[in-house]
């Protein structure tokens, strides 16, 4: 048991929990625009590497990440317009796949610049330094990333409960028409879902930078797997991206610990087809309501 515990729960636990907060993101742009912003992977690296390029050019660490959190948000919402706006609520899936995909390609392009493509450390994020906790060994930044995972979960959930930009989300995600019939502005529920996402983003790119090399290539495989995850979970639910991306985490960690490596595709989307059977909508998503 420790050994499992060890040496696939909580590596899966912590990678889990970086596809979570990828889910939670997609979820969070999902619910109000209905789309998936296929870039997102993308946009998680580039906080890590504007920080690395700031720095190198002599500004100090702390102006780094303000410079790349301007950055993200800058790139995010232009994305928003070009990208995502246009699409929103459409029911035409293929015009915003191919949308998000392109600014994906485009980013990754556009970050390869700077190192050539090649992977670079970061270490002005969180310490990966192995400290045994309670019988196991794991490292600051894992235990981060999962508290990361619970504290963003809620806190959204309290912004789209509490506030009003949060309220007129919701609205705007039940129905476009009637939020926009009572003076609800698309263009602005639409801004906050994606500035919310880009926010976390900025969080999920200093813990996977704490805890392996950046890279633009890295970027795909988080969309991937945090695709996956919201998926499992259930288009535009948060907890459903939650548990869904710690099923994916502890999985495929497991699946690779125990299983050869080239297993582990086979086994998360064994799994999710699984689910998906049972669950058309996923675990924690809803069918949606079909207006005549």
């Amino acid at each position: 048991m420790h050994d499992f515990v060890q040496s696939a729960l909580l590596p899966g636990l912590s990678e889990g929990a970086i596809y979570g907060l990828i889910a939670v993101a997609f979820a969070v742009l999902f619910t109000t625009t209905g789309v998936i912003n296929f870039a997102h992977g993308q946009m998680v690296m580039l906080m890590p590497m504007t920080i690395l390029v700031a720095v190198g050019a002599g500004l100090p660490v702390w102006i780094a990440y303000a410079l790349a959190l301007a950055v993200m948000i800058g790139v995010g919402l232009l994305q928003e317009w070009a990208a995502v706006r246009p699409f929103m609520q459409s029911g035409h899936s293929v015009s915003w796949i191919l949308s998000t995909l392109g600014v994906s390609v485009v980013l990754a392009e556009l970050l390869a610049i700077p190192y050539a493509g090649e992977s670079k450390n970061f270490t002005h994020g969180i310490s990966a330094e192995r400290i045994e906790v309670l019988g196991f060994i794991t490292s600051p930044a894992n235990i981060a990333t999962m508290i990361a995972l619970l504290a963003v979960s809620a806190a959204l959930m309290l912004f789209y409960r509490k506030t009003r930009p949060g309220l007129e989300i919701r609205a705007m995600a039940e129905d476009v028409d009637g939020a926009e019939a009572i003076g609800i502005s698309r263009a602005r529920a639409s801004q906050t879902a994606m500035t919310l996402s880009i926010l976390v983003a900025a969080v999920t790119g200093i813990l996977v930078a704490s805890t392996q090399l950046v890279s633009p290539s890295l970027g795909l495989t988080y969309t991937f797997y945090g695709f996956v995850a919201t998926a499992m979970g259930g288009m535009g639910s948060i907890g459903g991206a939650l548990v869904g991306g710690l099923v994916v985490g502890v999985v495929s960690q497991s699946a690779a610990v125990y299983f050869d490596g080239l297993f582990v595709n086979l086994v998360v989307f064994g799994l999710l087809l699984a689910v998906y059977v049972i669950r058309p909508h996923g675990l924690f998503g809803r069918a949606p309501v079909r207006e005549v």
